[in-house]
């Protein structure tokens, strides 16, 4: 079985690759002869250039940092991610990164190298943690839009060290752009298929010597794309609104202090679960239509100064997180056909109805103090304070119509508190000139309060009212360690080992509260990571070539299991292991003319799992939502061009993204097929004006991005976006 599934998936990949290779080759080849009147002369070929991160919490080269990355520009980014799916873009352009978008409201859920769960029990509940400037985003919170961004870097492996808590599988940093002392100012609007409409203003300006501005702000729109058979019109309609405004001040040489708020606004009534075995698929049939509504707003300031031999740095940062969540419970074709009942006994609007509202409010702090010197030691330590208070108040109803969900009939009051402190420091050493050791340590404390409440609404099936305050402390030491050479200027190799974890925890949604019972924790998940790799120019510099191996072994891993008499993800602390590599490269051809590839491959499975586990899970089972194999090719093009009188620039992208057949869950009840998906852009510049045409899923593949079993011949799935090809203009000065 598993053979044949690894053939099945290198034949489909392979001559994907072959026809996108062609296509790649035709388009160079076109791209400079399309234009009689080019001012194409020949060019010398361009080095790439040095791409700066801050993985280690100081600026440093990317190809000098001992960790497998993946680091997109802001313009890559753009291109390669649509905004209302940013982030399923940005972890099809990564190797070994899926994003987990089962559709509920959680925006920001990853698994990297098949670690991590496709569903969270809490806020704090994930494996890899999304960072806005070095500051956590929830996982409930909307994903942050991809506007403005001076790059997007996507660490695999355990970043617990210096990035803090639940950093098991990795952390995706999305760096803004900060003030300038340089006036700016951009206009965008794009309009397309499927009601597709944006509109973008960015501005920059220096208020005084020591005192600059930034302002970014976005709207955009696209329209739904699955009938709804029950309610009438389609779902899927996605609205995305974002600001983010900074200032930068400078007070003297030695300091800088950089203010940062943002403020995010979504909604979505994509469909949670299509059924997958209907012959007109895909159709929803919920009445009412979900609508999903995020609302996000935080603040954070920087302060850095540099004394003679340290620099020390203070993050501070708020966040006020909300989300509405109404949905009806029995989409009228699935549980029609579950029971064999008409559609039209499950379609009477708000018979089986839940509304669910969270709510998080959080305060870091952080202070850290680092080296200055590059000399034989370089390091980082700090101290960090995180804060919690997490709400769920739902509202639910269910009929006898169709199953009895107990969970589903009443009205939860839930109320989650976590603080947590952590100590933490790494140092690398220069042992000769080219080998270099690193250590790094954190010691984590954190004490979490759960306070439940629940009140029936008179189904006699569960208790009238229930409360419980339950209480739990964890601590947990988690690092790395590792060594690397250099054995010239351009080529590094490295080796390392890291110890990650993600805390225990309550759910945020009661099960057993319904039936008078206290909600049980769940364990502390913790891990060990191996990996060798090595980062390499070639070329003079001009062709990047990266690659890794790893081994993961997961204790306690917080996996899902969807349970459809309840209609609830509930929890599943499995052991599972994986292993694999990763290859990224990237070659300047000319000045003009960028290429690069990646592709990943990851074997992860479940281990000692208990004979007769009520999960349904087997070890050997394939940890659900990873894909064996992702892989991603593009192209860049940016040249000086003439049209007739007319003189430009001409730009074009192109990105192919391919994710491999996955498990649904943990139990293999059914498989998610294999898709490519191809975004392109085509644009001409001309003085202070850009104009570009535009596609997303260009060639309209219906791709799966999530599955449940319902029952024997049932199963639902949530499906991908369609094809959007639309216009666009820009206006700088």
């Amino acid at each position: 079985m598993r053979a044949s599934n690894h053939q099945e998936c290198v034949h489909e990949v392979l001559p994907r690759l072959s026809r996108i290779a062609g296509a790649l080759a035709s388009f160079l080849v076109a791209a400079p002869s399309a234009w009689a009147q080019s001012d194409a002369s020949p060019q010398p070929v361009a080095e790439l250039p040095a791409v700066t991160v801050t993985a280690r919490k100081r600026e440093e080269s990317a190809q000098t940092v001992p960790i497998s990355m993946t680091v997109l520009d802001g313009q890559t980014a753009a291109a390669v991610s649509a905004p209302s799916d940013s982030n399923a873009g940005l972890a099809r352009s990564a190797p070994n990164v899926a994003f987990a978008d089962s559709g509920g409201q959680f925006g920001n859920l990853f698994v990297i190298r098949g670690v991590g769960s496709f569903a969270p029990l809490s806020s704090d509940d994930t494996s890899a943690v999304m960072y806005l400037g070095e500051v956590p985003r929830s996982v409930y919170g909307t994903p942050p839009a991809l506007l403005d961004i001076d790059r997007v870097e996507i660490m695999r492996g355990p970043q617990g060290t210096l990035f803090g808590r639940n950093t098991q599988a990795g952390a995706i940093n999305v760096v803004p752009r900060l003030p300038t002392f340089k006036r700016e100012f951009s206009a965008t609007a794009e309009a397309g298929t499927h009601g597709h409409r944006l509109g973008e203003l960015i501005a920059n300006t220096p208020l005084s010597d020591t005192l600059a501005a930034r302002l970014a702000v976005r709207y955009s729109n696209l329209d739904g794309a699955v009938p709804n058979v029950a309610a009438g019109g389609s779902d899927g309609r996605v609205q995305v609104g974002a600001m983010r405004g900074s200032l930068l001040w400078l007070p003297g040489d030695r300091t800088t202090v950089a203010f940062t708020g943002f403020y995010d606004r979504r909604e979505s009534d994509a469909p949670r679960f299509v059924w997958l075995q209907n012959p007109q698929f895909p159709q929803s049939a919920v009445n009412p239509a979900g609508n999903i509504r995020w609302r996000d707003a935080g603040a954070s300031l920087r302060i850095e100064h540099e004394f003679d031999r340290v620099r020390l740095t203070s993050l501070t940062s708020y966040q006020d997180d909300r989300s509405f969540q109404p949905f009806d419970l029995t989409d009228g074709l699935i549980y029609a056909a579950m029971t064999g009942q008409p559609q039209a006994l499950f379609n009477v609007p708000y018979a089986d109805y839940v509304g669910i509202h969270f709510r998080e409010k959080t305060f870091q702090q952080e202070l850290r103090l680092s080296s200055l010197e590059e000399g034989g030691f370089t390091w980082t330590a700090g101290v960090n304070y995180f804060r919690s208070r997490f709400t769920n108040d739902t509202q639910a109803v269910a009929s006898p119509a169709a199953f009895n969900f107990q969970a589903q009939n009443g009205t939860q009051d839930n109320r989650i508190a976590t603080d947590s402190i952590a100590l933490f420091g790494e140092g690398t050493l220069a042992l000769t000139d080219r080998l270099k050791a690193t250590l790094g340590l954190r010691y984590t404390h954190e004490s979490k309060d759960a306070d439940y409440l629940f009140t029936g609404n008179g189904n006699p099936a569960t208790v009238p009212f229930s409360s419980h305050s339950l209480n739990l402390s964890d601590r947990f030491l988690t690092g790395r360690a590792g060594l690397s050479y250099d054995w010239t200027p351009d080529t590094m190799t490295y080796a390392t080992v890291s110890r990650g974890a993600v805390s225990a925890g309550y759910p945020v949604v009661q099960v057993n509260g319904v039936y008078g019972k206290a909600e049980p924790p769940y364990p502390t998940s913790t891990s060990w990571t191996y990996e060798a790799g090595f980062k390499s120019m070639w070329l003079d510099r001009r062709l990047g070539v990266n690659g890794s191996v790893f081994y993961n072994d997961v204790k306690n891993g917080h996996l899902i299991v969807f349970d459809p008499a309840q209609l609830f993800f509930g929890s599943a602390s499995l052991d599972y292991q994986s292993k694999g590599a990763e290859l990224e490269a990237v070659a300047s051809l000319s000045r003009h003319l960028k290429l690069s590839a990646s592709a990943g491959y990851t074997h992860a499975e479940l281990v000692d799992v208990p004979s007769g586990s009520s999960t349904g899970a087997k070890s050997g089972n394939r940890v659900p939502n990873m894909p064996k194999f992702n892989a991603s090719l593009g192209v860049q093009y940016d040249a000086p061009m003439r049209v007739g009188a007319a003189r430009g620039r001409l730009k074009a992208a192109l990105a192919w993204q391919y994710v491999g057949r996955r498990a649904a869950d943990v139990k293999e009840s059914f498989d998610l097929p294999g898709y490519g998906v191809v975004n392109a852009r085509l644009g001409w510049q001309q003085g202070s004006w850009e104009l570009y045409g535009f596609a997303w899923n260009l060639f309209d593949k219906q791709y799966l991005v999530a599955g449940q079993a319902w029952g024997p011949g049932v199963s639902s799935v949530r499906v991908g976006q369609p094809r959007v090809v639309g216009m666009g203009a820009t206006m700088r000065f």
